[in-house]
Order: structure tokens, then sequence, then C-alpha cells
């Protein structure tokens, strides 16, 4: 809260767009043009991150050029005081702090104001999308989010590629979120600019359910940004993009080198790990506009025989009269749907809105009964009047604005507590956040250097559980020679991303490919917040294995 030599120091820089400096305020201020005049001040100190603002009466303006004490009455203070807090109610404004201090002048009043939560969406469903590089992953995104299709030259994606050398190579680099919106006559709420805040935020306003995308780059280069995505997203569905013509050659060529007509490496690999989830996932063939009719057989027969592997069946979905009964039955795991989809053709596009209009919450992957625990991806500690702006989804429950938490573990295995000041979606503020929704937390009362990303956050009163050794179930999907006690591949689980040792292979002397076996794996660096039950993956250059946690040595 701010101090009396705060304030002196506050005056001496003087009004700005987050900092208001009144005498007093009376009745007066209520009449019709001084109080529209003080509700629009009061929105616009409010109106951008961190959405706050510092009122402080008992200030006295000298010519606009100089501020000074006044002071005034406890009264004069406490009738202020209301009078600020109608206006703030106008202005869809709180009060989240105010502190009352007496100088020689008189009495001055400090209010810290925060811009009202919006009510919570009524429904969220988050969708990873995995695909090879040039699948079409964000101009199909782009497509379905703007309404627009694309004119054939990534015009749909444009807006969801941010970094230089992604604009520069038109291929995504990092993992990116977008978002649509339905109404509550199930409409889709479409921006006019997608990168204008002011308009996201209209369509989070007009929306009763929204669908998050997580857009993960297809390079190989960026494969540890890839199964962080499908890993810590913690998204209630998969989608896996194929691109027709691309794969119809690599599958060719997979067929001259190792005699079996299969997938590309990569699209394999996205389709166990979305498999190894849990989750309900869904298959795309893209470009369908280039893709020959033979090409077309060929990758459809191919997709279903790997579907079939790894316990799955396939449905092809060519019509909207398709789209309800295999959404019934989506949830159970069993099949998965297979659309055929172009970005540039607007039948494609409504069919797989139609799609996710109906697509429900998934409530076998959501847990809103259990304690609230979420894992740190993204960690900001330089943005101005907040502490440590953490991002990420919620993996179970709810968490409140204002409650207290836990964080860690850092290096030390030591665990800290906190308050959650604010919490964003989307760029707007609510005030809470359930289990599958993105969140930004601004955490106050932690030490911001010991947050990393990793770390899981949790009710105050539930034990993180966090170990350094464990056991765990897991199979070599792909390895070039053998592995042995003594390997140190990179975890990653959730957020986690730390190398650890193979100390122990039960019941064998060593590991190859396609290999299953009981491991005892150990954190090199320090303990990290696992559970069993929780998927890992072990990768290290050509190396990858999944598994399962199952059970915590220490």
């Amino acid at each position: 809260m701010t101090t009396p030599d705060e304030i002196l120091k506050i005056l001496m820089k003087g009004e700005n767009r987050n900092t208001e400096f009144k005498r007093k305020l009376t009745r007066a201020d209520l009449k019709t043009d001084r109080r529209q005049k003080l509700v629009t001040r009061i929105r616009y100190m409010t109106h951008e991150n961190p959405f706050e603002g510092l009122f402080l009466i008992g200030i006295e303006d000298i010519g606009g050029k100089e501020w000074k004490v006044h002071g005034i009455s406890e009264n004069a203070l406490k009738t202020s005081e209301r009078i600020l807090t109608e206006l703030c109610d106008e202005a869809a404004v709180e009060i989240v702090e105010e502190e009352h201090f007496e100088t020689p002048q008189g009495m001055v009043g400090s209010f810290l104001l925060k811009r009202l939560a919006i009510p919570e969406i009524k429904e969220t469903c988050s969708i990873n999308v995995a695909g090879r590089v040039n699948s079409g992953k964000s101009s199909l995104i782009g497509a379905l989010v703007t309404g627009r299709p694309d004119n054939g030259s990534g015009s749909a994606r444009s807006f969801l590629l941010t970094h230089p050398q992604e604009i520069t190579r038109g291929q995504t680099a990092d993992i990116h979120l977008a978002f649509m919106g339905f109404d509550d006559e199930g409409n889709t709420v479409y921006p006019e600019n997608p990168l204008n805040k002011e308009d996201s935020a209209r369509v989070l306003d007009q929306s009763v359910k929204i669908i998050t995308f997580f857009d993960a780059p297809g390079h190989r280069e960026y494969s540890k940004t890839m199964i962080r995505s499908i890993l810590g997203a913690d998204a209630q569905y998969g989608l896996v993009l194929i691109p027709g013509p691309e794969e119809a050659n690599l599958i060719r060529q997979e067929e001259k080198n190792y005699g079996v007509p299969r997938l590309d490496e990569i699209t394999r690999e996205h389709m166990i790990l979305m498999a190894n989830q849990g989750a309900p996932f869904i298959v795309m063939i893209s470009k369908i506009d280039k893709t020959s009719p033979q090409d077309l057989e060929l990758v459809m027969n191919v997709i279903r025989n790997s579907l079939k592997e790894v316990g799955r069946i396939p449905v092809t979905v060519r019509t909207s009269d398709e789209i309800p009964p295999v959404v019934r039955e989506l949830s159970n795991e069993v099949i998965v749907p297979v659309f055929l989809t172009s970005a540039i053709e607007p039948e494609s596009l409504q069919l797989i809105t139609q799609l996710l209009r109906l697509l429900p919450a998934n409530s076998n992957h959501i847990a809103l009964a259990d304690p609230a625990r979420a894992y740190v991806d993204k960690v900001y500690r330089g943005i101005k009047g907040t502490n440590v702006v953490v991002t990420g989804t919620v993996k179970s429950g709810v968490f409140k604005k204002g409650q207290a938490l836990k964080i860690g573990p850092d290096g030390g295995n030591q665990v800290q507590e906190g308050r959650l000041f604010s919490i964003e979606m989307f760029k707007k503020r609510i005030g809470t956040v359930k289990a599958g929704d993105l969140f930004g937390f601004d955490i106050k009362d932690v030490d911001k250097h010991l947050v990393r990303r990793g770390q899981m956050i949790t009710d105050p009163d539930i034990e993180l559980g966090s170990c350094r050794s464990f056991e765990a179930n897991i199979i070599v999907t792909r390895h070039p020679t053998k592995i042995s006690v003594g390997y140190a591949p990179v975890l990653q689980a959730h957020t986690i991303q730390q190398t650890v040792i193979l100390k122990k292979i039960y019941n064998a002397d060593y590991l190859s490919v396609g290999d299953f076996a009981r491991v005892r794996l150990e954190f090199m660096s320090s303990p990290e917040a696992l559970s069993v039950g929780d998927k890992i993956v072990l990768r290290e250059a050509n190396t990858r294995a999944i598994g399962t946690v199952i059970k915590k040595v220490k």
C-alpha cells in the first residue's frame, strides 16, 4: 500500500494517466456534467494493463503544474470516499486498497482503483493443435477465428505470427494462443481485428462459450516446445493436422526406405502423444483443395491404420448431420473423427465451426470439485504495477481473486505462500478461473526471483507433493541404440522441463526401441511437483520415450 513518503514522491512526479489528485469530492461532483467527467477519467485510469490507478484525496492542485498536501477533515474525507465509491460503481471499477493518513495539514486518502472483473465465461473448451511444418495449422486457426477464408497466401495466419523469424519464414516458432466465441444462440462472435485488444474484449463480453486453440510449432528443431504445448496446456481436446499432398509424398518415401507405408516420424509422434494424454482428439487432413484423389485415398488408409495401432477407431465426418453423434461419443476416447479440411473453402470451415459449436467442455478431463492446482508456464517479472505475473492452464479446481495460495517448489525444495491479487484471461480481468481455463495471475507477497516455469500453484492447505526420485512405466518409441543405467535425457511433464538420470531398469539390463519397462528416474538439479498418474516424455536428440509416473520414491 502507498505510504506517506511514497505520496510525496508521487506528488513530485505529478498527475499522469494512472494518477489523479483531488482536494476533496462533494455532492456537486455528482451533478451530470461533473459526474460524467470524473467517471470518464476513472475509466481512462484503469483502461490498460495493469488496469489500475491511484486516486489521492486531500491534495491541492496549483495551476496543474504543482501539487501539495492540503489535507481535509475526517468527515470531509469520509464524504469524499462515499462519492468516489459511487463514481467507481458507475465506471465499473472497484476500490481494492485504501488508506487514510494524518498530516499536519489534515487527512489525506489514498485509493487504489482496479477495473471490475467481467462475468465469467459459462463454458470454455481448449484444443491443442499439432502438425508438422507447413501443415496449415495457423492458417486454419486464423480462418476459424476471423470467419474469413485464407486467400491461399497465408493471410489468415498473419495475426498469429508475432516473432520476427515467424513473420519472415511464415512458420510458427513458439506456442501461440487464439480463441473464438459463441453467443447464447450459438452464433459465432467474430473480431474485426484479432490484434485489437478492445475488439478481443468485445468477443469475450458477447460470448457464453469460448474455444481456445494452442498452436504449437511443427519444426523438428522446436520439438520441445511442441511437447510442452501438448503436456503443459492440459487441453481438453487434441487436434492433429496432416497436410494431404505433403503427407502422401512422405508416406511413399517411408515405404521406399522401410518397406512399410506409414505416416512420417513427426506426425506419428504427434498422434502417440495425443493418444497418451488421456483426452479425446481429432484428425484433420488439410489442403484437400490441393490433394489429388489418389493421394487422399493413400493418406486416409494410412491414417486409419495408424489410429487402430494406438487403439482408436477412425470415423470420417463429411456432413453436418454426422457431427452430433460423433460429439456424443468423442468423450469416451474410443473414436477419432477424421475431417477433410481446407482453409480457403468456406464449406470446410463451416463444418469445423459446427463441430466446435457442439463440442462440450470435456467433463472427463476437468475436475472442478478438486483442490485448485495449476502449473506455471511463462513468468513475467517486469510488468509495471505487478509483483510477478505467471501464465498457464488451470489443471483442477477453481482459483479466486484475492485468495491465498502456495507456489513451488523452488531450487531448495521450499514452497512460498502468497496472494492472488488479480486474474486475467485474454487480457480481460475476471474474478475466477476454473479447471481447463487459461490464466494470467498477478501474485503478491512472494519472492518473484524464486518463481519459475514448472512450479505448481495450489490452494494454501494443499501439499505440493514434490519429489526428487520416482518410478514410471515407459515405452521407448524412438532410439537408435540401447539405453542403459546412467542415461540422462530431458523429462517433460506438464510445464516441467528438467534433466533426469536413469537410476534403475527393472527386469532388464538395457532398453531399445519398442521396449516397455518399469524404471527409476531422478531429477538432476532439484525436486519437481510430480504426482502419480502424471504423463511424462523423455527426449534427447533422436530419442523419445513416453510413460506414466507410478510411484514417488523421495
